[in-house]
């Protein structure tokens, strides 16, 4: 059965206007072929429907706590990779037929966060994860390439950052001293940390103290615009030294935002495209209102503002930001994992660009957990790659049928 869903209009005019070349992503006969299942999602205005969303299911057999989106085999476009309990394993899903490669099975459980990035500087994205609450679970995948086979899962080499402490959540990775070498943030329930990697493959732990870090929750941003990234807690930002001082936790000053829930999601972004950064936060755990805090006029180490998206969300373990109707500002994307009441995942339109009016698009209700926004497919507007925890099947990804499938758009040419 087609669903049904009352959304916002899109005019495509501002697609056509805006000089790029587009590539196709499969079509549904194609994915169908190579045995993905997919369902078109309708749009409706009252008058007329036009699709919105195709949802695909990549795979049916697995979820996974960590959900990533990154160019694996460095071939231009964005692959998935998804991680759970060892039956599930580590694997990467390469686009656009979706083959699955398995590169890793956990001692324990991969956990609940991670991360891509490319720490040994050879141009290759590597995985970077938690595995289980054990000692030394802070662990990373050192991706085959430049001379390996990605697809070949025995050529994939795990290699250790450090012990966390406890269950890892929220990894985050960043050159946060500007080093050279990519660092990783992360957390347990009561405690925030880096790992730097003060050379090539020797990394050395900063944990913070007497910081409300809350339960769960945690974002990177260059809040203060001097370059460095900086992070957020619960209800606070921490700002980064910069330099050889970021390696000493103490040099880290705490500045208040505002309230949010003990269990929380963050994001910095600019959302109402001010040359500022603001904070979102969620409740990832518990039922909290969907708020998003600017800086004042002493900036971001004065006083903020709260604003409001939602009164009330359950369990909004998915907090993301991207144009994903292409009128040129910034949406939210929203959604409630399966184990709440409604099981959402909706966009909140941005109706006036400056984040004051919203319009809520419920595009799915399957729950999720840790959805990932990013342009799949490369053929310019935002999908949602979206899977339950672990133990709660498929993997899926929402496909933005904004752009329409299979076709190329040339620019236009003003006299």
């Amino acid at each position: 059965m087609i669903q049904l869903i009352r959304i916002l209009t899109i005019n495509i005019h501002l697609i056509l206007t805006t000089g790029l070349l587009f590539q196709a992503l499969p079509t549904t006969t194609e994915m169908h072929s190579q045995g993905i299942q997919s369902q078109t999602i309708y749009e409706t205005n009252g008058e007329s429907e036009a699709p919105a969303f195709e949802l695909v299911n990549i795979d049916e057999t697995i979820a996974g706590d960590v959900k990533l989106v990154g160019d694996i085999d460095r071939d231009g476009f964005l692959d998935l990779v998804v991680g759970g309990m060892p039956n599930e394993k580590l694997n990467w899903y390469r686009y656009p037929d979706w083959v699955k490669t398995t590169l890793a099975i956990p001692i324990y459980e991969f956990t609940t966060d991670g991360a891509l990035g490319d720490l040994d500087n050879d141009g290759d994205l590597d995985i970077i994860v938690p595995d289980g609450n054990l000692a030394n679970n802070l662990v990373w995948f050192k991706n085959p390439l430049p001379a390996g086979d990605p697809q070949n899962s025995s050529q994939w080499s795990r290699m250790v950052i450090g012990s966390i402490g406890s269950w890892g959540k929220d990894v985050l990775v960043a050159d946060f001293d500007k080093n050279g070498y990519l660092d990783v943030a992360t957390r347990h329930s009561t405690a925030a940390m880096i790992f730097f990697q003060v050379s090539a493959g020797a990394w050395s732990k900063i944990t913070f103290s007497g910081i409300n870090v809350g339960i769960e929750g945690m974002a990177k941003g260059d809040i203060d615009a001097n370059g460095y990234q900086d992070l957020v807690l619960h209800g606070v930002w921490l700002q980064n030294p910069g330099g050889s001082s970021a390696r000493t936790a103490t040099q880290w000053r705490q500045y208040t935002i505002g309230s949010a829930d003990p269990a929380f999601k963050a994001l910095v972004v600019d959302l109402n495209q001010d040359g500022k950064m603001d904070v979102l936060f969620s409740s990832s755990e518990n039922t909290a209102a969907v708020d998003w805090w600017t800086p004042g006029s002493a900036g971001p180490t004065g006083t903020w503002t709260r604003h409001n998206i939602l009164p009330s969300l359950e369990k909004a373990h998915t907090l993301q930001a991207a144009d994903m109707d292409l009128d040129g500002d910034i949406d939210v994307i929203l959604a409630q994992m399966h184990t709440s009441i409604l099981k959402e995942v909706m966009i909140m339109i941005n109706q006036d660009g400056q984040a004051t009016s919203w319009l809520k698009q419920v595009v799915g209700n399957q729950g999720s957990h840790n959805s990932v926004v990013a342009d799949i497919g490369s053929d310019g507007d935002y999908d949602i790659f979206s899977a339950n925890w672990t133990g709660s099947p498929p993997v899926r990804l929402f496909i933005n049928q904004i752009i329409p499938p299979n076709q190329l758009y040339f620019p236009l040419v003003e006299k």
